[in-house]
């Protein structure tokens, strides 16, 4: 148990930084590290609670550029994709989920990279689609980013809309997800203690993200986002093949 608090406060710090930084990702990063000190059961929620937290600071940062329009066509998406979520958390297995949105992650960032043609703003199908997808996965993995995430990097916005827009988004989310949790169980009070201990480093991570955030120029900035996307993707997609060559 000698690794658990190093661990903890290393993944807390980096998720900070990262979601600082780019408005997302916190998930993606930190539970891959909590993995390997803890189960899978307790890291997910204390992840959730950890994202949780991060987006209520950053809300407070970004309220004024959110968009607001677009956020309530994705909370509309996202309800019947968590009811979804839900059924899938007591126990169908979520790697064929992972795999396709993988897919669907890296041939977006992929048409992102080769397109000519300018971003525009997405037609109200797409963007209900993103959010029930992300409703979906949230309560089975904790990271209900990468549908939203991939939706919101071909809109025409600049980096304040695009963070606060995916950090609103994600706070109102993140209590959902901690809430249908909650109700399974999964968050004990050895994971509130473990989620105490993390919230300086996150907080941490937090300040030095956003700081260098304003130190990027928005080419550099939408760069840094998409090859973030592209790690997702393929991240994704080598977890699913992992698990399913396992299971042979």
């Amino acid at each position: 148990m000698e690794p658990l608090i190093p661990v903890i406060l290393g993944a807390s710090l980096c998720a900070g930084f990262i979601q600082g930084f780019s408005g997302f990702g916190s998930v993606l990063v930190a539970l891959p590290i909590l993995l390997t000190v803890l189960d899978v059961r307790a890291a997910v929620p204390l992840v959730s609670l950890v994202a949780l937290s991060i987006n209520v600071v950053m809300v407070l940062r970004l309220h004024g550029h959110i968009e607001r329009g677009s956020m309530k066509m994705l909370l509309l998406g996202s309800v019947p994709g968590m009811a979804v979520g839900a059924w899938l958390l007591e126990g169908a297995s979520d790697s064929l989920i992972k795999g396709l949105l993988g897919a669907i992650i890296l041939a977006m960032v992929t048409q992102s990279v080769t397109t000519t043609k300018p971003r525009a703003h997405i037609g109200k199908g797409w963007t209900l689609a993103a959010g029930f997808l992300s409703g979906c996965i949230g309560p089975v993995t904790g990271a209900n980013g990468p549908p939203v995430i991939a939706w919101a990097a071909r809109q025409p916005w600049g980096r304040d809309a695009l963070r606060a827009t995916l950090t609103f988004y994600f706070l109102l989310t993140g209590i959902g997800i901690v809430g249908i949790q909650s109700a399974q169980g999964l968050v004990s009070f050895d994971i509130l203690k473990l989620y105490a201990l993390a919230l300086p480093a996150l907080l941490g991570g937090l300040w030095a993200g956003g700081a260098a955030c304003g130190k990027v120029n928005e080419r550099t900035f939408r760069a840094v986002v998409l090859t973030l996307l592209g790690i997702i993707g393929l991240t994704m997609v080598w977890q699913a093949g992992k698990a399913a060559l396992g299971a042979l």
